[in-house]
C-alpha cells in the first residue's frame, strides 16, 4: 500500500511540473499593457502599466530578433527612452515583471517602427545647364527655400565634395576656367548654417565645347 502511495504521490508531481513549465510564473503576474509616449526617428520613449510590479525587465532589438540577441535593461522606471535607433525601422519590446524571489513574468510585447528623419536643410532640386563654353559652363537649380549652396565640380566619377568646390548666394552659377573639350561632373548642396547641409544633388554630367 506504501508503495501504490508513493508512485500516486510521484505522478501528482510530474503533472504539476508539466503544468509549471507550460503555463508560466503564476507567482508573478504579467504587465498589463505597453504603449508609446513619443517616437522618433532615431528614439522610442514608452511606458507601461505598472499595476503588476515594481521592477521589470525588457529586451528590444529589431523586429524578428531571437530572445537573448536583443539589447536587455533592468529598470524599477514606468517608462524608459531608448536611444540609438535606425530611422524609419520596426523594433519590437519584449517586457515581464521581475518578482525578485518569485522569479519573472510571461513576457508582453510591442513593436514600434521610428519615424523618417527630419529634414532640416532642403536639398536643390532640378539641377540643370543653362549655356557652355569651351572654358565655361552655366548652370541652375530650384533653390527649395534654402538661400545659400556649394558647387562641387570635376572629372567624371569623382565622389561628391571631393571636386573643387565653391560657395555661392545665387541659384543660377558660372563655372570659369575650365578645360576645352572636357566632360565634367557637376554637384550642388545646400548650406543651411547651424542646420548643416543638405544632401548633394544628382550629378549632372556636361562637356566644354572645344
Amino acid at each position: 500500500m506504501k508503495k501504490v502511495l508513493f508512485l500516486a504521490f510521484m505522478a501528482l508531481a510530474v503533472i504539476s511540473c508539466n503544468k509549471d513549465d507550460d503555463g508560466g510564473n503564476n507567482n508573478c503576474p504579467t504587465p498589463a499593457s505597453i504603449s508609446a509616449i513619443q517616437i522618433n526617428s532615431t528614439s522610442i520613449f514608452f511606458e507601461w502599466d505598472d499595476t503588476n510590479g515594481t521592477a521589470w525587465q525588457f529586451e528590444y532589438g529589431p523586429t524578428g530578433f531571437q530572445l537573448g540577441q536583443g539589447t536587455v535593461v533592468s529598470t524599477s522606471q514606468t517608462s524608459f527612452l531608448i536611444n540609438g535607433l535606425m530611422p524609419s525601422t520596426s523594433y519590437t519590446v519584449f517586457l515581464r515583471n521581475n518578482c525578485g524571489s518569485n522569479g519573472f513574468s510571461e513576457y508582453i510585447s510591442k513593436e514600434f517602427i521610428t519615424s523618417e528623419p527630419i529634414v532640416t536643410c532642403n536639398a536643390p532640386t532640378n539641377l540643370q545647364q543653362t549655356g557652355i563654353g569651351s572654358t565655361s559652363i552655366d548652370i541652375t537649380w530650384d533653390e527649395n527655400n534654402e538661400t545659400a549652396w556649394e558647387v562641387d565640380y570635376g572629372p567624371v566619377g569623382h565622389p561628391a565634395g571631393t571636386g573643387t568646390v565653391e560657395a555661392t548666394s545665387q541659384s543660377n552659377y558660372r563655372i570659369d576656367g575650365l578645360t576645352p573639350a572636357t566632360t565634367y561632373e557637376i554637384f550642388v548642396r545646400a548650406n543651411c548654417g547651424t542646420d548643416g547641409f543638405s544632401e548633394w544633388t544628382p550629378a549632372l554630367v556636361i562637356t566644354t565645347d572645344n
